[in-house]
């Protein structure tokens, strides 16, 4: 395995036998925290508070085998890496699959509706809990995630895009991945039911993949695109500069706060996570 993330940072081709088995020990990953939470559910139960308990199971990223030319999760803003699962369970709520788009900025407000408590005015996703109870589900303008699939042929409600960010250094692979936007390059996606758009903010670069003709996104339309396909552009690119500005705003007030005093447990458990 690390061979063959040694290849493709150095920016060459894995083979297709070695390709099967690193997706083999990604699938064997994936049933291992379904086990866990398997347990976890089995705890909840022997313990009598399964009937009011609320699970969220929310991926924070997806992993890439070479369709974009690497493997693990570098900084890019495809589907692979994107498009991760959302999942929740509420008692006495019937199961359902959603194809509408939200954000993981959904999951605090989904939790503080099904607890009933108010959400936090800072917040900026919309709570997913009307839809476990039937209805639809809120949109989403930020978060890096898609609930089901909205390119199915199932009817999708028109949400706001949900927007997605990675910062990304000189080299794609630069170790460690850069945290803050000044350490590289800020990127920033825009991607509704069929579209996805990426702008590289500092480098001036954009993309554009129709989802439903180009699943993997290999093709960027955005070099010569048709008229519906400017209009997207169009469409999309404001939003993309809106979040960006906000991301920049943010840096600068964290920066001028940066000597008030931290909590030390809070930076002892963000430097155990790799936050720091």
């Amino acid at each position: 395995m690390l061979h063959a993330h040694t290849r493709t940072s150095l920016g060459w081709e894995v083979g297709e036998r070695t390709l099967r088995e690193l997706r083999t020990l990604y699938q064997a990953t994936v049933r291992q925290v379904d086990a866990s939470v398997g347990r976890l559910l089995d705890t909840l139960d022997a313990a009598g508070v399964a009937d009011e308990t609320a699970i969220v199971v929310a991926g924070d990223h997806g992993e890439e085998f070479q369709e974009h030319g690497h493997l693990a999760h570098y900084p890019k803003l495809y589907d692979e890496l994107i498009h991760v699962p959302l999942i929740v369970n509420v008692p006495g709520a019937d199961g359902g699959r959603v194809t509408d788009h939200v954000g993981l900025d959904a999951i605090p407000p989904t939790v503080a509706d099904l607890l009933g408590v108010e959400s936090s005015s800072d917040w900026h996703g919309r709570s997913v809990a009307p839809a476990v109870a039937g209805d639809t589900v809120g949109d989403a303008t930020d978060g890096d995630q898609q609930v089901g699939d909205a390119t199915d042929g199932d009817e999708v409600v028109d949400h706001p895009p949900v927007v997605s960010v990675t910062v990304r250094g000189e080299e794609v692979t630069e170790q460690p991945i850069p945290r803050s936007l000044s350490d590289g390059d800020l990127l920033v996606s825009v991607r509704d039911a069929k579209w996805t758009y990426i702008e590289n903010v500092d480098a001036g670069t954009t993309e554009l993949y129709h989802r439903p003709s180009d699943p993997t996104q290999q093709e960027d339309l955005s070099a010569d695109p048709s008229a519906d396909e400017r209009a997207v552009i169009e469409r999309f690119a404001p939003i993309a500069a809106e979040h960006a500005a906000t991301l920049r705003d943010r840096e600068r007030d964290a920066a001028a706060a940066e000597g008030d005093e931290v909590d030390e447990d809070l930076e002892a458990r963000l430097e155990a996570l790799g936050y720091r």
